[in-house]
């Protein structure tokens, strides 16, 4: 080589060397931005797989919960339940949320028509549909659990008093029906038999409000839950009757 073409000829390869030794770098670098993708991606899944699996049974058991109990206590027992479960939802929130801004980074970071990338909105998307049905239907649940709770409330402390009611009623019929002879017993019966008279549309008004009130629970209990509303009614309802007829022959 000549003077002149020797350096010319050392420029040229340092040029193509340093081109070499970028375009190494830049491979190396795509490279490992791949397999960190790829390692991202792996983990994205193997954490996706078992939050959908729990989300899942979660929802089915939503979407048939155990029937509505009819008794005050059993129902406050479903109510906490219900609640602990949330709470268990609850404790999968930190994952939940920490999936979805995976789940955003490794899409922002692919290309628009990336199968790898459809599939993880794919299942971002089913991931926040269950969440989303979950939280809908627990509050639903909840609200009729406290919905039936005042409603059986309601229905059996009104049942029991007015049975106790009209059993006191009963008792002082069966008094007024053996009249007494001396005139300050009589005036106490007459005073009693008053009293009682003055009482018997407000026993109607009542025993047809927990009627009411029995219909309406029956309504929304379970059906396993339904035939015992049913029988105390049917129990309750002659008994109640005929205390009121005989309160009636005292006017």
């Amino acid at each position: 080589l000549s003077a002149t073409e020797g350096p010319r000829v050392t420029q040229c390869y340092a040029e193509a060397e340093r081109r070499y030794l970028a375009i190494k770098e830049e491979v190396k670098s795509r490279a490992a931005l791949l397999d960190e993708a790829v390692s991202q991606s792996a983990q994205f899944h193997d954490k996706m797989d078992p939050l959908l699996e729990t989300l899942e049974a979660a929802v089915q058991r939503l979407r048939q919960p155990p029937p509505v109990a009819a008794e005050v206590e059993k129902i406050r027992e479903q109510l906490a339940e219900h609640r602990a479960q949330g709470l268990e939802l609850d404790k999968l929130l930190p994952s939940f949320s920490a999936l979805c801004a995976r789940g955003e980074e490794l899409i922002s970071r692919a290309a628009h028509d990336d199968p790898a990338a459809q599939a993880v909105h794919s299942r971002l998307l089913r991931l926040r549909s269950l969440w989303d049905e979950i939280r809908q239907r627990a509050e639903e649940r909840e609200s009729k659990l406290n919905d039936v709770l005042d409603l059986a409330s309601k229905f059996w402390a009104d049942m029991a008093a007015l049975l106790s009611t009209l059993r006191d009623s009963q008792d002082i019929v069966k008094e007024l029906e053996d009249p007494g002879v001396d005139p300050s017993l009589i005036k106490q019966q007459i005073e009693a038999a008053e009293a009682i008279k003055a009482e018997t549309d407000g026993l109607r008004e009542e025993l047809e409000f927990v009627r009411t009130l029995g219909a309406d629970l029956i309504f929304a209990c379970g059906e396993t839950e339904k035939p015992e509303v049913k029988k105390t009614i049917d129990e309750a309802l002659p008994f109640s009757r005929h205390t009121l007829s005989k309160l009636q022959t005292l006017q």
